[in-house]
């Protein structure tokens, strides 16, 4: 049977052009993997993404915040990277390993003695040092795979659906629970801004509507179409 099947065009693309192509977005984008308030991240760069303080009653400004992830290294069905045994590669599916750095400013609060006033400023965000900053290295583990989108031009993409996350060695089992459950949302927006178009994926002149895929096996992305 012909590589096409019933379609015209067929394209596939192994594990490492498609983790080379996340690591060129990563590099020509590196906001996509750093957030932050503004006493971490005073304005959006082409470095880092500025983001609002978690507002809460007391805290001047807001509590401050980043979040900075590593670049994802995926690894296509068959798995090929040992995963924790809380988690498996299902057939057609990828995995993406990552680290993760969570920071908060942790900054001693003063105790006005005198009655709240409607006129105070809580707005103005507090500038911190990174080096007085409280930080947790978390190792993330994500299962989960493709899904066909569009891209800014309007042609056809893919981009990374989570299922997912496990983090390795945190305890007790609740606090885990609960920073998988805040990685699971993080990693399902982030990683939904790469979108890789499927021109980048072939090689010729053939143009491609697709049809049929993106689908996962063999440690490629195989899709299909006229």
């Amino acid at each position: 049977m012909s590589l096409t099947q019933a379609e015209n065009v067929y394209i596939a693309a192994h594990e490492d052009a498609l983790n080379a192509l996340v690591e060129a977005v990563c590099t020509d984008r590196p906001r996509l993997l750093v957030y932050g308030s503004p006493a971490f991240v005073p304005t959006t760069t082409v470095q880092e993404t500025s983001m609002a303080a978690i507002p809460f009653p007391g805290v001047a400004g807001g509590i401050e915040w980043r979040v900075r992830l590593s670049r994802p290294v995926i690894d296509l069905h068959p798995q090929s990277v040992a995963l924790p045994p809380e988690l498996a590669l299902a057939q057609g599916g990828l995995s993406i390993r990552l680290g993760v750095e969570i920071c908060l400013d942790c900054r001693r609060l003063r105790i006005d003695p005198r009655p709240p006033r409607p006129n105070d400023d809580d707005t103005k965000p507090a500038t911190h040092p990174l080096r007085e900053a409280t930080c947790c290295k978390l190792e993330v583990f994500a299962v989960g795979g493709l899904q066909r989108v569009a891209a800014a031009g309007g042609q056809d993409a893919i981009t990374f659906r989570i299922d997912g996350v496990e983090i390795v060695d945190v305890a007790p089992e609740e606090v885990e629970r609960l920073l998988e459950c805040l990685l699971f949302m993080i990693l399902q927006a982030v990683l939904a801004t790469i979108r890789i178009p499927l021109t980048a994926l072939r090689a010729g002149a053939f143009a491609l509507a697709l049809t049929v895929g993106p689908a996962i096996e063999d440690d490629q992305v195989k899709a299909r179409g006229i």
